[in-house]
């Protein structure tokens, strides 16, 4: 019996009473045990797998302990396939991660009936080293403390007793355990103080969303104190800026309600969160680090903005006062503040106009601040821009005051900036750029000079020195050249690549000697093949004007450096549009070379049976600027592909990297290509016919391609293999929708070719005969499949009340 046929079986058992189907379901679930204990072979496993999902809800105390045995063993099993090992090529779909993954999913229908048994079976699948493994308990225990609706007010009524067990399993964890987790705990609790609650009902034919508020009932107000007070335990496990700061995002989690209620339990409820919150803010903003009171002044003033009682509008403001009366915090504002609330709050709530959505002033303030500094407080601003340099952040995009002040400093206190530089590198590598910069236009660029020779020498923030020379005046290209050659010397790519950036800048500006200096690093990078260079470069125009004065053998060389990208995206298809808009045949050469390369490459990873993930990809599935230079050379393009082309591997043309090239020139079939095509047919060779057929289904039915068709035809042989390639090409529909889209597709595909039977040419009426006739069996196949799908569906989802 088919699978989906025997689970649809044992569900409408599963519910039955009686002796003899208690007694047929335990010997079904004493075979699956049987199976998943003792099984090698993949499909019997997933089968038994799906099985036991299916008896879950009669049998569910057996169901976890079988589970955590399984994903215990099934790791050292030598699985098969129909009795044989499954060969490493199928090992990417087919193995024990796979089956691990299938087991999560398992108890979903009884997931809150043994709680903690499930969430000890996560957990321990939390720490697998199967990253995919992992990445599914993660995202199935975050999923387990999202309220749902229907069980939320459901036939048992569950309320938040999932929540609620949830909280009390976590909250009995050690302290140690607790941080360990602590990343999918903070997940999770930002689940359970969601404000808002979800259902999904579902019927054969139609899926519906219901949204809604979380009240005060069902116990929710007690989870939700018992989860705020977790967090509050979980903040002080480590004072690590970034974890609690994760801990803070999560705390916020609940301040935010759904939309204001007519219900004073939930009003209240939520009042008193968002008090408890801002209360637990307030205490911390005069002790804790800098970073973390600007995170704490902008949820603070959210909750402000957004008060929905004068209650929590009072806690709010209690922060900014607390906050106010650190005086360093506010200098740190004006340097650092990417998130800090500039302006006094009750203004910026009434009005938008008193935003200041510029840095102007704050730029004003670091000009200030740098005229500020002496003899007298040299010390203290020391220590400050070292504190402040600590801040921690994924983005330098968010310092852009602060990099400017910095640079100033280098220009205007340079004692101070040589300091933070020769004795402070650690602290302040993120900004040595700004420093460095600041002081080539200082009067100590003497001791910048010294400085960039012992990196040089000790091949230290080479790439950070190159940065640094991108300047307005004095380029220091000889400089720039040095980094280039220690940066190749010690292998250090990035360096280069960088160095390569600043000359192409240069040479924008007017220095013509910066063209030799770019082709330099490509050289260099070129040797160790590594193309990234062209991340680098790709967006600034500096580069288009460096390429038009490049010789066309200095061209070619860029092209050959390429060679190397796994993947055109849109960066490199810059660079290489900015080659092609002056030579357009060498970029076609080098886009085909890549398909060679594609195909050799696909090749070598047939040939080793291999699973590894290095995809060579030759062209982009979409294209953005190539498509412009190539739609200019069809003819070109098409003798570049037909040259290509292989008759032994037509079958995989449509996937090939030449018919992307052709698609992203020509993507809704574009007359210059049709008239292209037709000098191939019209030759009327067998090679040309079966490569204009090949083209055509790599585009499909969904273009204009019955023409070009009806052309092939009249010149093909009745009968012959070309008329079933052309109609593979014609029958293809792409995307279809509903039940019966294959059959309303074909439809359309019959009355597309009707016209054609009563066409002057003979061959062309008894082709249009034979792929009707082909057409009307696809069609009865296609209704007799989806009839036969849609019994199933609603056997297994059920009718809605208005199609019972």
């Amino acid at each position: 019996m088919d699978l989906e046929l025997r689970l649809a079986a044992l569900a409408n058992l599963v519910p039955v009473e009686n002796d003899e189907v208690e007694r047929r379901l335990l010997a079904e679930l004493n075979r699956v045990e049987g199976v998943l204990q003792n099984g090698t072979d993949y499909e019997d496993l997933s089968a038994a797998l799906k099985t036991l999902a299916v008896l879950a809800p009669r049998f569910h105390a057996r169901v976890m302990p079988m589970l955590v045995d399984f994903v215990r063993s099934v790791p050292t099993r030598a699985l098969t396939q129909g009795g044989e090992p499954i060969p490493v090529s199928w090992r990417k779909y087919r193995s024990a991660s796979h089956l691990i993954r299938e087991a999560i999913d398992v108890p979903h229908t009884v997931r809150f009936v043994h709680t903690d048994r499930l969430l000890d079976f996560l957990l321990e699948l939390l720490g697998s080293d199967d990253e995919e493994v992992r990445g599914k308990a993660a995202r199935t225990l975050e999923a387990l403390a999202e309220f749902d609706l229907n069980l939320f007010y459901g036939e048992r009524g569950l309320g938040s007793r999932p929540q609620t067990e949830i909280v009390a399993y976590f909250a009995n964890f050690e302290d140690g355990a607790l941080f360990e987790c602590a990343n999918v705990i903070l997940k999770m609790l930002r689940n359970v103080l969601s404000p808002s609650i979800e259902g999904h009902t579902w019927t054969y034919s139609s899926l519906t969303i219901s949204r809604g508020g979380i009240p005060a009932l069902g116990g929710v107000g007690e989870m939700r104190a018992a989860a705020i007070a977790l967090l509050k335990r979980m903040y002080t496990l480590d004072d690590n800026v970034r974890y609690r700061k994760r801990v803070l995002d999560t705390l916020g989690a609940a301040t935010h309600r759904e939309r204001p209620s007519s219900d004073a339990d939930t009003s209240a409820m939520f009042d008193r969160d968002a008090v408890d919150v801002l209360n637990f803010l307030r205490d911390r903003a005069g002790t804790e680090e800098l970073q973390l009171v600007q995170a704490i002044e902008h949820d603070a003033y959210w909750n402000y903005y957004h008060a929905a009682s004068t209650r929590v509008a009072d806690a709010a403001l209690e922060v900014r006062d607390a906050i106010e009366r650190r005086a360093e915090y506010q200098i740190y504002k004006q340097l650092i503040g990417f998130e800090g609330i500039h302006g006094a709050w009750e203004e910026l709530k009434s009005s938008e106009t008193a935003w200041d959505y510029s840095d102007d002033k704050r730029q004003q303030a670091a000009v200030r601040y740098v005229d500020e500094i002496n003899d007298d407080n040299y010390a203290v601003w020391r220590d400050r821009i070292l504190e402040f340099s600590r801040t921690q952040s994924d983005d330098m995009a968010t310092f852009p005051v602060y990099y400017e002040f910095l640079k100033s400093i280098g220009q205007k206190r340079s004692r101070l900036a040589l300091e933070l530089v020769q004795e402070h590198q650690e602290v302040m590598a993120p900004f040595l750029i700004a420093l460095l910069r600041g002081l080539w236009s200082s009067e100590r660029k003497a001791d910048a000079e010294t400085i960039a020779l012992q990196w040089i020498a000790g091949h230290t923030h080479l790439a950070k020195l190159a940065k640094s020379l991108n300047v307005d005046d004095q380029p220091r290209l000889d400089l720039l050249a040095r980094v280039i050659s220690e940066s190749d010397r010690v292998g250090d790519t990035s360096a280069i690549i960088e160095a390569m950036g600043v000359a192409a800048c240069q040479y924008a500006r007017g220095h013509a000697e910066a063209k030799a200096v770019f082709m330099q690093g490509m050289r260099d990078a070129a040797r160790r093949h590594d193309a990234r260079w062209a991340n680098v470069v790709w967006f600034n125009r500096d580069f288009r004007k460096l390429v038009e004065a490049m010789e066309p053998a200095e061209r070619a060389e860029v092209l050959a450096s390429m060679a190397p990208l796994t993947k055109v995206n849109y960066q490199a298809e810059e660079v290489l549009y900015a080659i092609g808009q002056y030579d357009p045949q060498a970029l076609l050469n080098f886009l085909m070379a890549r398909v060679r390369a594609e195909q050799a490459h696909d090749m070598r990873r047939r040939d080793a049976e291999t699973d590894e993930e290095d995809r060579f990809e030759a062209i982009p599935y979409s294209t953005h600027m190539l498509n412009k230079l190539l739609a200019k050379m069809p003819e070109a393009l098409l003798s570049a592909v037909r040259q290509e082309f292989k008759a032994e591997t037509a079958g995989m043309f449509p996937y090939s990297g030449s018919a992307r090239l052709i698609k992203a020139a020509f993507p809704t079939f574009e007359k210059p290509l049709q008239d292209q095509l037709l000098t191939y047919v019209r030759k009327g060779k067998p090679a040309d016919i079966e490569f204009v057929v090949a083209v055509l289904r790599a585009f499909g039915g969904a273009v204009p391609i019955l023409p070009i068709c009806k052309e092939i035809i009249k010149v093909v042989p009745e009968r012959s293999s070309a008329w079933n390639e052309v109609a593979a090409a014609f029958e293809s529909t792409g995307v279809v929708s509903g039940e019966y889209g294959m059959v309303h597709a074909f439809e359309a595909k019959r009355d597309e070719i009707a016209p054609w039977m009563d066409d002057d040419n003979p061959k062309v009426r008894a082709f249009a005969a034979w792929l009707t006739e082909n057409l009307d069996q696809q069609i009865v196949h296609e209704r007799q499949r989806a009839d036969e799908s849609l019994a199933l569906r609603k056997h297994k989802y059920g009718v809605g009340k208005d199609e019972a």
